[in-house]
Protein backbone atom coordinates (compact mmCIF):
# COMPACT_ATOMS: atom_id res chain seq x y z
CA UNK A 1 0.00 0.00 0.00
CA UNK A 2 1.16 3.70 -0.32
CA UNK A 3 1.25 5.80 1.84
CA UNK A 4 1.59 9.39 1.27
CA UNK A 5 2.57 12.73 3.48
CA UNK A 6 0.30 15.54 4.78
CA UNK A 7 2.07 17.52 2.21
CA UNK A 8 1.34 15.54 -0.70
CA UNK A 9 -1.67 14.77 0.27
CA UNK A 10 -2.26 18.95 0.60
CA UNK A 11 -0.71 18.92 -2.80
CA UNK A 12 -3.09 16.63 -4.57
CA UNK A 13 -6.45 18.09 -2.70
CA UNK A 14 -5.07 21.31 -4.16
CA UNK A 15 -4.51 20.11 -7.90
CA UNK A 16 -7.71 17.96 -7.68
CA UNK A 17 -9.89 20.77 -6.47
CA UNK A 18 -8.11 23.30 -9.48
CA UNK A 19 -9.01 20.59 -11.86
CA UNK A 20 -12.51 20.27 -10.04
CA UNK A 21 -13.03 23.68 -10.65
CA UNK A 22 -11.68 24.42 -14.22
CA UNK A 23 -13.96 21.38 -15.55
CA UNK A 24 -16.81 23.09 -14.13
CA UNK A 25 -16.14 26.31 -15.12
CA UNK A 26 -15.98 25.49 -19.44
CA UNK A 27 -18.47 22.95 -19.13
CA UNK A 28 -16.62 19.66 -18.89
CA UNK A 29 -13.18 18.60 -20.11
CA UNK A 30 -14.41 17.08 -23.56
CA UNK A 31 -12.44 16.44 -26.46
CA UNK A 32 -12.51 20.30 -27.88
CA UNK A 33 -11.43 21.60 -24.43
CA UNK A 34 -8.76 18.89 -24.64
CA UNK A 35 -7.55 19.77 -27.99
CA UNK A 36 -7.95 23.84 -27.40
CA UNK A 37 -5.22 22.89 -24.42
CA UNK A 38 -2.91 20.93 -26.88
CA UNK A 39 -3.04 23.69 -29.32
CA UNK A 40 -2.69 26.68 -26.64
CA UNK A 41 0.62 24.04 -25.55
CA UNK A 42 1.83 23.92 -28.96
CA UNK A 43 1.52 27.21 -29.64
CA UNK A 44 3.16 28.54 -26.41
CA UNK A 45 6.61 26.18 -27.11
CA UNK A 46 6.35 26.88 -30.56
CA UNK A 47 6.57 30.83 -29.90
CA UNK A 48 9.21 30.15 -27.40
CA UNK A 49 11.08 28.55 -29.91
CA UNK A 50 10.47 30.83 -32.54
CA UNK A 51 11.45 33.76 -30.13
CA UNK A 52 14.74 31.80 -29.42
CA UNK A 53 15.32 31.34 -33.07
CA UNK A 54 15.17 35.15 -34.19
CA UNK A 55 16.60 35.88 -30.74
CA UNK A 56 13.89 37.90 -29.35
CA UNK A 57 13.22 35.46 -26.32
CA UNK A 58 11.93 37.87 -23.16
CA UNK A 59 10.69 36.63 -19.99
CA UNK A 60 8.04 39.62 -19.49
CA UNK A 61 7.02 38.74 -23.21
CA UNK A 62 6.66 34.93 -22.27
CA UNK A 63 4.65 36.22 -19.22
CA UNK A 64 2.28 38.26 -21.61
CA UNK A 65 2.20 34.98 -23.60
CA UNK A 66 0.76 33.11 -20.63
CA UNK A 67 -1.44 36.27 -19.43
CA UNK A 68 -3.32 35.83 -23.48
CA UNK A 69 -3.15 32.06 -22.76
CA UNK A 70 -5.13 32.39 -19.10
CA UNK A 71 -7.53 35.23 -20.92
CA UNK A 72 -8.53 32.46 -23.54
CA UNK A 73 -9.58 29.87 -21.06
CA UNK A 74 -11.82 32.83 -19.16
CA UNK A 75 -13.39 33.60 -22.33
CA UNK A 76 -14.44 29.90 -22.95
CA UNK A 77 -15.20 29.74 -18.82
CA UNK A 78 -17.34 32.87 -19.53
CA UNK A 79 -19.31 31.24 -22.82
CA UNK A 80 -20.09 28.25 -20.61
CA UNK A 81 -21.44 29.72 -18.19
CA UNK A 82 -23.84 31.79 -20.36
CA UNK A 83 -24.42 28.94 -21.93
CA UNK A 84 -25.94 27.05 -18.54
CA UNK A 85 -27.68 30.73 -17.84
CA UNK A 86 -29.39 31.04 -20.89
CA UNK A 87 -29.83 26.63 -20.48
CA UNK A 88 -27.86 26.06 -24.63
CA UNK A 89 -26.29 23.61 -25.28
CA UNK A 90 -22.89 24.37 -25.32
CA UNK A 91 -23.45 27.17 -28.16
CA UNK A 92 -21.22 29.95 -27.21
CA UNK A 93 -18.86 27.40 -25.38
CA UNK A 94 -18.43 25.74 -28.97
CA UNK A 95 -18.12 28.86 -30.78
CA UNK A 96 -15.58 30.25 -28.62
CA UNK A 97 -13.59 26.67 -28.40
CA UNK A 98 -13.74 26.30 -32.32
CA UNK A 99 -12.44 30.16 -32.56
CA UNK A 100 -9.94 30.37 -30.13
CA UNK A 101 -8.64 26.87 -31.51
CA UNK A 102 -8.41 28.54 -35.09
CA UNK A 103 -6.69 31.32 -34.12
CA UNK A 104 -3.97 28.88 -32.13
CA UNK A 105 -3.50 26.94 -35.10
CA UNK A 106 -2.77 30.04 -37.28
CA UNK A 107 -0.59 31.00 -34.55
CA UNK A 108 1.25 28.04 -34.62
CA UNK A 109 1.86 28.19 -38.72
CA UNK A 110 3.05 31.49 -38.08
CA UNK A 111 5.50 30.42 -35.59
CA UNK A 112 6.91 27.74 -37.72
CA UNK A 113 7.34 30.52 -40.49
CA UNK A 114 8.77 32.66 -37.91
CA UNK A 115 11.37 29.51 -37.23
CA UNK A 116 12.61 29.37 -40.31
CA UNK A 117 10.31 26.15 -41.80
CA UNK A 118 8.37 28.23 -43.95
CA UNK A 119 8.83 25.82 -47.00
CA UNK A 120 6.37 23.01 -45.28
CA UNK A 121 3.82 25.62 -44.92
CA UNK A 122 1.41 24.98 -47.80
CA UNK A 123 1.62 27.84 -50.31
CA UNK A 124 -2.22 28.19 -50.19
CA UNK A 125 -1.71 28.86 -46.31
CA UNK A 126 0.99 31.14 -46.45
CA UNK A 127 -1.13 33.29 -49.26
CA UNK A 128 -4.40 33.52 -46.91
CA UNK A 129 -1.26 34.27 -44.09
CA UNK A 130 0.34 37.31 -45.95
CA UNK A 131 -3.48 38.46 -46.66
CA UNK A 132 -4.53 38.65 -42.48
CA UNK A 133 -1.12 40.06 -41.99
CA UNK A 134 -1.14 42.49 -43.96
CA UNK A 135 -4.32 43.54 -43.16
CA UNK A 136 -2.96 43.49 -39.39
CA UNK A 137 -0.38 45.57 -41.06
CA UNK A 138 2.22 43.07 -40.04
CA UNK A 139 5.30 41.84 -42.01
CA UNK A 140 5.41 38.29 -42.77
CA UNK A 141 8.47 35.75 -44.85
CA UNK A 142 7.52 35.49 -47.66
Amino acid sequence: MIEYTQTELRVMALFSAIGAVFSWLVGGVDAPIKALLVLICIDYVSGMLAAWKTGTLSSQRSFIGIKRKIVILAVVAFASLLDTAMSLNHIFRSMAVFGYSAMEGLSIIENVDRMGYGEYIPQFIRAKLIQLRDEKGVKING
